[in-house]
């Protein structure tokens, strides 16, 4: 490390994909799981790498550094600080984890903190300023992270508001960074391929509140938890901050008489004052008056006035595939929503449930290489809230589609959903079944624009070609 901070001006940029190197850049041979950047070192060096940072012995070629580290996916967030100056020092940073949520609250902290003053990272894009980029992971890599950071300072822009996902904090993406504010939303069965139990995937979230800032050895980042899911109160009793929840913390809420769109917000700070709000929401359900909680205390543990966050908080508005209405001016309702766990889609539906449509139509699938227990209990739970299930594919990615819809269904009558594996035609057929003043919910994939077939993306829309049905059906019965 000393030799190559001695060495740093000699270098550019520091980059782990050869295809991204240019002349007089520094390439790191990172192992993955399913690639091993040392057999990319010759491409990189033919691209113009003038250094390799390396951890297995390796051929040299005469005129490239060489820096042989051990360890090195776990020291990649150090290096590449040290390489770039640690930029994410001057800014604030706040984490949004858990099973739920994490995107939601990303969108909605961004708006009551000031979309001028934010960078955000999550599953749906990174954005820095007016420049977006796709995100092929929730949380990206360490060295990415440090980059953009350095864009951001860059840039001048205050805040980076990012979702923190498990297994990025067991990777150690953000081991390099320290939290002005870290949300939990809460934890339920996901990801168990990767997390085994339910104890592993809960220590996995449990280290973004170590990673919260410190100040003369005390901690001086804020946790921003829901104390209503028993984990969540878990990590309070260990870690203090600002509690919130519907029956339970410093700051609550609760939907007003029978209104579903009208709530009562209530806090008390740390000196025993007492504030209280009755206000307008535009995101439905119980699930998002949650998530609007966890992002007022957001702001309020980033010292934002209550005063301030109330004015904002009766616009906010979904991010994309987040309950995302397709209005073809039909007379049945149509959602996307990227709901993909048990939980969400049980959130998701208990909520529709409420609105009193005729007939809740639901469309999803499971994606293929990923947690199979969740399978059944989703079935279980789209059969529970809806009057037809169509049961299709996701993203299969290697998987038969065949294979995941058999687990799917492995613990009901297969007559009671009806099975399409193309996607496209599932929701075809979902239009086709719609009639006046009923529902149909595209779940899964969201704000996703493409599917994942063997180890290939290729363009997929749920949106489309939901607008895309609707609007033949309006034609055909001569209503467009």
């Amino acid at each position: 490390m000393n030799l190559l901070m001695a060495n740093r001006e000699k270098y550019k940029n520091m980059e782990y994909n050869s295809k991204n190197i240019k002349s007089g850049d520094i390439f790191v041979a990172l192992e993955g799981a399913n690639v091993d950047g040392h057999n990319y070192i010759e491409t990189a060096i033919e691209n113009g790498a003038k250094g390799v940072i390396h951890s297995k012995e390796i051929v040299k070629k005469e005129g490239v550094d060489y820096y042989l580290m051990e360890n090195l996916r776990e020291k990649l967030g150090e290096i590449s600080s040290e390489f770039y100056g640690w930029p994410q020092n001057e800014i604030k940073i706040i984490g949004v984890t858990g099973t739920n949520g994490k995107t939601t609250i990303t969108y909605l902290l961004e708006q009551i903190l000031g979309k001028e003053n934010v960078a955000r990272i999550g599953t749906v894009e990174y954005k820095i300023g007016n420049e977006v980029i796709e995100a092929p992971n929730t949380t990206p890599e360490s060295l990415d992270i440090v980059k953009m950071c350095k864009k951001i300072v860059q840039k001048g822009i205050k805040y980076l508001v990012m979702e923190v996902s498990s297994h990025a904090l067991m990777l150690g993406r953000v081991d390099m960074l320290e939290f002005d504010a870290a949300i939990f939303t809460n934890l339920t069965p996901e990801h168990l391929d990767f997390h085994k139990n339910m104890d592993e995937y809960y220590l996995a979230k449990r280290k973004l509140f170590t990673k919260l800032k410190k100040g003369n050895e005390k901690i001086i980042g804020k946790g921003v938890i829901n104390t209503d899911d028993v984990y969540g109160q878990k990590y309070f009793n260990e870690f203090s901050g600002l509690s919130y929840g519907i029956e339970s913390g410093v700051l609550n809420g609760r939907f007003f008489g029978d209104s579903r769109n009208i709530v009562e917000i209530n806090y008390t700070d740390i000196n025993n004052k007492k504030y209280s709000v009755k206000t307008k929401i535009n995101l439905l359900g119980k699930y998002n008056l949650y998530n609007i909680l966890a992002s007022i205390g957001g702001a309020l543990s980033l010292g934002y006035e209550w005063d301030e966050i109330m004015t904002k908080v009766q616009n906010l508005t979904a991010a994309p595939g987040r309950f995302e209405i397709i209005d073809c001016n039909q007379k049945f309702t149509s959602v996307v929503d990227y709901a993909h766990s048990a939980d969400a889609l049980e959130n998701l539906l208990k909520t529709v449930k409420e609105l009193e449509f005729k007939k809740i139509i639901t469309v999803f699938g499971c994606g293929g290489d990923r947690d199979k227990t969740k399978r059944p209990i989703m079935t279980d739970v789209a059969i529970k809230y809806s009057d037809t299930v169509i049961v299709t594919a996701d993203n299969p990615r290697t998987e038969k589609i065949e294979d995941i819809i058999e687990d799917m269904i492995v613990n009901i009558d297969r007559n009671s959903v009806i099975i399409e594996p193309d996607r496209e035609q599932a929701i075809k057929k979902a239009v086709e079944l719609a009639n006046d003043g009923e529902i149909i919910i595209v779940a899964g994939k969201g704000h996703e624009a493409y599917q994942i077939l063997g180890k290939v993306k290729y363009h997929f829309d749920d949106r489309e070609y939901l607008r895309k049905e609707i609007i033949k059906k309006l034609m055909k019965q001569g209503r467009v």
